[in-house]
């Protein structure tokens, strides 16, 4: 035979096979749907590999703390509770709320039935080169409690440097000091934390002494 045109072989499909036209947008859809998946189950097991890292880091950080206040904790409201000094006392990380940002709060349970104070310690900034200092309150408990502030947070902090807050709230007879957390991991440790609940329980003294006198020798606990 001389040179033609060769013709193609085929494969042969058992008789009674349905051949479906298959589209290839059809095709592509499913290699995405495949892909997608795929990186939702990545996300997932990333997801619970960082969450059960991060609860091993605040464990971590926790246990000294727990140990100093002669307490517990408890990792879902990243909370410990305990005592210092006879007083109730609990250490927690919140969420800001002046602003996005978590904050570290140290709390120390006294007296309830005063009245508000607030001292607030602002660093400097391009505005504000000299640092600079706000109260909110009478000027008879400032007068009593800033010199204490002034001197003891020095202890475990550099106020040129960091944004602090210590609070009277009387409703719930709580001192409270509020530092921001830089990362997740900006934690004290348990020398920093015994030197702040120092600082806390002292002013607490002098803050129900001046309850004390205010209201004729009756304080609510």
């Amino acid at each position: 035979m001389g040179r033609g045109v060769r013709s193609r072989v085929f494969p042969t499909l058992p008789r009674g096979t349905v051949v479906l036209p298959v589209d290839a947008y059809l095709l592509t859809g499913l290699a995405m749907c495949a892909v997608l998946l795929v990186a939702l189950a990545g996300t997932a097991y990333l997801a619970v590999f960082f969450n059960r890292r991060a609860k091993d880091d605040l464990t971590a950080a926790f246990t000294p703390l727990a140990k100093r206040m002669d307490g517990s904790f408890e990792l879902d409201n990243a909370e410990i509770r305990g005592a210092y000094q006879n007083y109730p006392v609990f250490a927690r990380m919140a969420n800001a709320t002046e602003g996005p940002g978590r904050v570290f709060q140290v709390d120390v349970l006294d007296a309830a039935g005063g009245d508000l104070w607030q001292y607030t310690s602002n660093p400097p900034t391009k505005r504000e080169p000299e640092r600079t200092v706000e109260f909110e309150g009478d000027d008879e408990i400032r007068q009593i409690v800033k010199p204490a502030i002034e001197t003891e947070s020095r202890r475990f902090l550099d106020p040129d440097i960091e944004r602090f807050r210590v609070e009277y709230l009387p409703r719930e007879g709580v001192v409270r000091l509020v530092r921001a957390m830089r990362s997740r991991r900006d934690i004290p440790d348990a020398g920093t934390l015994a030197s702040e609940l120092d600082m806390l329980t002292g002013i607490a003294g002098r803050n129900r002494a001046w309850v004390e006198s205010r209201n004729g020798g009756e304080v609510r606990a």
